[in-house]
C-alpha cells in the first residue's frame, strides 16, 4: 500500500475545494439564467399585458362611439388572456413581491403587483359579464334596420339584470382592490395608467347603477307601475329649481310603457281652500302679499329635495294617490329634446315644432286668438299637453330613433339642470347623488362654495330678457384668514319707459301680451358654506311706490333660515328698472379650510359653483389671489396668471369645479 506524503494530503482537499467552489459557481449561473430567462418572459407578458391594457382603455375614453359590442368583448378578453399567460409567470415571485418594495425604480410597481393583477382579473371578469348582459342591448340600439320602443328596451334590461349582478360584485372587487395599491409608490409610467383608471372606474361603477336601478324607474321591477308628478316650469319667470310651475302632470308607467299622462293647471281655481295649507316663507307674505304656500310655489326651495317633497304634500290636497317621485323641467327642456328628435308635428301649431322656434310657439300660445272672442274650450295652457302627448307618441313608437342621440340630450339636460328628478327610491337617489343630478345644495367638504338664485316675484316674465353677470375673487394672501367678495349684476333689457308697477300693470296697444316688458323684481339669494361670515354687502333700497304692499324695502341683507346640511343662505331683494343694469356684492370671510395642504407640501384650494336650474349660462369670472411669492404648479381649467392673480373666465352652463394647487416660499 503506498504511504500518502503531507504535501499529497494538503492537495487533495484543495483540489476538492476548487471543484466545489467551482461547481457551486456553474449552478449559481445557471440559477441566475434560468431566472433571468423566467425574469425576461414575465416581462414580456407584462408588457402585452400593459399594451392591451392601454389599448382598451383609449377604446373606453368614449363609450358613446362604442357601436360593436363584439368588438370590445374581444378587446377585453384579449387583456383577460394575456393576463392570464403574465400571472401564470410571474406566480413563483408574487409571494415575495410585498417585500421588494426596497428595488430601485420599480420597487413600488413590485410591492403592489399582487393588488395590480387583483384589479385587473376583477376588472375584466365584471367588464366581461358586464357586456354579456348588455349586448342584446346594445345590439337592439344599434341596429339600423329598425328601433326598438322603449318597452322593448326595458325588457332586455331586466332581462339582463342576473348577469349585471354577477359584474357588480366582480366590480366590488375590483374597487377593493383599488383601494389597496398605494398610487404614490408606482413608477411614472404605471402611476399614470392607474390615475386615468379612475375616472373610467367611476363611470362604470354609476353604469352599473344605473342598470340596477333603471327597470324599478320605468315600473319593471315586478312592484307594478310607478306614478310621478311632473312640473312644467317657465324659466322666463324664474323660481330657484328652474321657474314658475305653471302646469302639473301625472304620468303612469310600467315596463317602460306609459299607462296615462294628464294635465292641469294650477291656477287659483286648482286649490282646494278647505284645506289648512302651510304659512308661506315670509319672503312671499311680505313682498307678495302670498299667505300660505301653495303647489305654484312649492319650488321656493333651491334644494331641489325639498322643493319636491312640499310639491308631493301639496299636491296631495288635490289628488292623495301615492306617487313614487317628481320630474321637473322647463322650456330649454324641450329645446335640447327637439334637437335630437327633429321636427315634431303638433296638433294646434301653424307650423312643426323645432328646437329653434318652440319657446317662441309657447309664448305666443298663451294669448289668446287675435282679433276674436276666445272660445269657450280655450285654455292658455292647453298646448303644454298637446306638445307632451306629440312627444311621448314621437319617442315611443321606435321607428327610427337615435337612441344614442337621445340619450346624450338626457344627459345635456340633466347636467345644465334643466331636467330635475327625485324619487322615493334610494337607490335611485344615490345615483343622482353621484353625478349632481339630484340637484341638491351640497357644498365641498374641503373647499370653497357658491351658489346664487334669482326668484322672479314681479308676476311676469321678465327673466325672457334678464342678462347676469357673475364675479367672484378670492384673496389667499392670509392662508389662515382667506376672503372673498361677490358681485352679481343683472342688466334688465326691457324698455325703458315701462313704469315699475309691481302690479296691476296694464300695456298700452301694441304691447305683447307675454309679459316681458317689465321692470324686474328679484328676491336674489347667495349660498355658502357653513362657517363664512358676511363682512360687507352693498344691497338696494326699493321704493314704496316699486312694491305691492307700498312699504319701502331698506337696503338689507337677510340671513336665511334654510335649514340645510353644510350651507347657510343670505338674501336680499333686488329691483331693476328696464333698460339699466343693477350691482350687487357681498363680502365674505371664508373659513381656512377652502384651503387644504397635501403631502409634499404644496397647497390646493377648490372651488364650485353650483348653477341655478333654468338658467342658461351666466358668464363667470372667477380670480384667486394667491399669497405673496407663491409659485402656481397646476389648475384644473384654463386660466391666465396675471402676476399673482390667476384669472378664471368660465360660464354657468353646468356646475363649475375649479382646483389650483401653488406653492409658497
Amino acid at each position: 500500500m503506498k504511504n500518502i506524503t503531507a504535501p499529497e494530503a494538503k492537495t487533495r482537499p484543495t483540489n476538492l475545494r476548487r471543484i466545489l467552489r467551482w461547481l457551486f459557481a456553474f449552478l449559481l449561473i445557471i440559477l441566475l439564467a434560468g431566472a433571468g430567462i423566467k425574469g425576461w418572459r414575465t416581462y414580456q407578458k407584462g408588457m402585452e399585458v400593459y399594451r392591451s391594457v392601454n389599448a382598451l382603455r383609449a377604446t373606453l375614453q368614449n363609450p358613446a362611439a362604442i357601436t360593436d359590442p363584439s368588438s370590445l368583448t374581444a378587446s377585453v378578453t384579449e387583456v383577460q388572456s394575456n393576463l392570464q399567460d403574465f400571472t401564470q409567470e410571474a406566480q413563483p415571485f408574487l409571494w415575495l413581491a410585498p417585500k421588494l418594495g426596497w428595488i430601485p425604480r420599480y420597487g413600488g410597481d413590485i410591492e403592489n403587483a399582487p393588488h395590480l393583477l387583483e384589479l385587473t382579473n376583477r376588472l375584466t371578469d365584471a367588464s366581461l359579464l358586464a357586456l354579456e348582459a348588455g349586448s342584446p342591448l346594445l345590439s337592439m340600439v344599434n341596429a339600423s334596420a329598425s328601433s326598438p320602443t322603449p318597452a322593448e328596451l326595458t325588457t332586455r334590461l331586466a332581462e339582463a339584470q342576473p348577469h349585471l349582478k354577477d359584474a357588480r360584485t366582480e366590480f366590488e372587487l375590483a374597487l377593493e382592490a383599488r383601494s389597496q395599491i398605494q398610487t404614490e409608490a408606482l413608477s411614472p409610467r404605471l402611476q399614470d395608467m392607474i390615475t386615468s383608471l379612475d375616472p373610467l372606474l367611476a363611470r362604470m361603477e354609476e353604469g352599473l347603477a344605473a342598470a340596477a336601478t333603471l327597470p324599478g324607474i320605468l315600473g319593471a321591477d315586478g312592484n307594478g307601475p310607478k306614478t310621478y308628478l311632473l312640473l312644467v316650469q317657465n324659466e322666463d319667470e324664474l323660481r330657484p329649481t328652474g321657474g314658475f310651475i305653471t302646469t302639473v302632470g301625472r304620468l303612469v308607467v310600467q315596463d317602460g310603457v306609459i299607462l296615462s299622462l294628464e294635465f292641469e293647471g294650477v291656477d287659483d281655481n286648482f286649490e282646494d281652500w278647505t284645506n289648512p295649507y302651510p304659512a308661506a316663507p315670509w319672503q312671499l307674505q311680505e313682498y307678495m302679499n302670498a299667505p300660505v304656500l301653495i303647489l305654484r310655489d312649492s319650488n321656493w326651495y333651491a334644494d331641489f329635495p325639498t322643493s319636491a317633497r312640499w310639491a308631493e304634500y301639496l299636491y296631495a290636497y288635490i289628488h292623495p294617490e301615492p306617487l313614487d317621485g317628481v320630474i321637473a323641467f322647463d322650456q330649454q327642456f324641450l329645446v335640447i329634446l327637439l334637437s335630437a328628435l327633429g321636427p315634431l308635428e303638433v296638433d294646434g301649431a301653424p307650423y312643426p315644432l323645432t328646437s329653434a322656434n318652440v319657446i317662441e310657439y309657447m309664448r305666443s300660445a298663451k294669448a289668446p286668438p287675435p282679433d276674436e272672442p276666445a272660445p269657450a274650450v280655450w285654455y292658455r295652457k292647453h298646448f303644454i299637453e298637446e306638445i307632451a302627448g306629440a312627444l311621448l307618441r314621437e319617442m315611443m313608437n321606435g321607428a327610427d330613433k337615435d337612441w344614442r342621440g337621445l340619450f346624450a340630450a338626457l344627459v345635456r339636460a340633466l347636467n345644465e339642470r334643466h331636467l330635475l328628478m327625485y324619487f322615493h327610491d334610494p337607490a335611485a337617489m344615490s345615483l343622482l347623488a353621484a353625478r349632481g343630478w339630484d340637484n341638491a345644495l351640497r357644498s365641498l367638504p374641503d373647499g370653497d362654495f357658491l351658489m346664487m338664485t334669482d326668484t322672479n316675484i314681479g308676476f311676469n316674465k321678465t327673466n325672457a330678457l334678464v342678462d347676469v353677470g357673475v364675479s367672484y375673487e378670492v384673496d389667499l394672501t392670509n392662508l389662515s384668514a382667506p376672503r372673498s367678495v361677490l358681485s352679481v349684476t343683472h342688466q334688465n333689457r326691457a324698455d325703458e319707459n315701462i313704469p315699475c308697477m309691481h302690479w296691476g300693470y296694464q300695456p298700452g296697444e301694441g304691447v305683447d301680451w307675454y309679459p316681458m316688458q317689465r321692470c324686474y323684481w328679484s328676491y336674489l339669494r347667495v349660498y355658502k358654506q357653513t362657517g363664512v361670515e358676511l363682512l360687507n354687502a352693498s344691497p338696494h333700497e326699493i321704493p314704496a311706490e316699486w312694491i305691492l304692499t307700498e312699504r319701502t324695502v331698506p337696503p338689507r341683507v337677510d340671513v336665511l333660515d334654510e335649514p340645510m346640511d353644510g350651507v347657510q343662505g343670505y338674501g336680499t331683494l333686488l329691483v331693476v328698472p328696464g333698460g339699466q343694469s343693477l350691482e350687487t356684492g357681498f363680502e365674505f370671510a371664508l373659513p381656512a379650510v377652502v384651503v387644504s395642504q397635501n403631502g409634499s407640501g404644496g397647497f390646493t384650494y377648490r372651488l364650485k359653483v353650483q348653477k341655478q336650474p333654468g338658467t342658461l349660462a351666466h358668464p363667470l369670472t372667477i380670480r384667486v389671489q394667491l399669497p405673496p411669492g407663491a409659485t402656481l404648479e397646476k389648475t384644473n381649467l384654463p386660466a391666465t396668471l396675471q402676476g399673482s392673480t390667476l384669472l378664471v373666465e368660465t360660464s354657468l352652463r353646468t356646475d363649475v369645479y375649479l382646483a389650483v394647487t401653488f406653492r409658497v416660499p
